[in-house]
């Protein structure tokens, strides 16, 4: 697994998390405080870029929500853009499709929640 973070173009108040490889029980907990450190950075909040996600676990999922709880709690927004069909069918089982906010890509994202 690697992370990639950098400022949303023309948005610096976002970050961009990029997200390679695999996201699972041997990389969550390298991966999670990365992730919030990030969060805690962006002022407005996050975008989770995936298209490079080859896999996601439960654990990988549980790290998602834990973001996704401490953004809320911030009052912050998430974004996941680029995922794959097999990291959405996680999401979507799991009902959390209804709590992220899923864009193609990271214009789509930054134009609808952070105009």
């Amino acid at each position: 697994m690697d992370i990639e973070i950098t400022a949303a173009t023309g948005k610096p108040e976002v970050n961009v998390v990029r997200i390679s490889g695999r996201l699972d029980a041997a990389t969550y907990e390298a991966a999670q405080p990365v992730i919030l450190e990030a969060l805690g950075k962006g002022p407005a909040g996050l975008i989770l870029n995936m298209g490079d996600l080859d896999f996601m676990s439960s654990a990988g999922l549980r790290t998602m929500l834990i973001v996704w709880k401490q953004a809320a709690a911030e009052g912050k927004r998430i974004a996941v853009v680029d995922v794959q069909p097999q990291i959405y069918k996680i999401f979507k089982i799991s009902a959390l499709d209804k709590v992220f906010h899923f864009f193609d890509n990271e214009g789509d994202a930054i134009r609808e929640l952070w105009p």
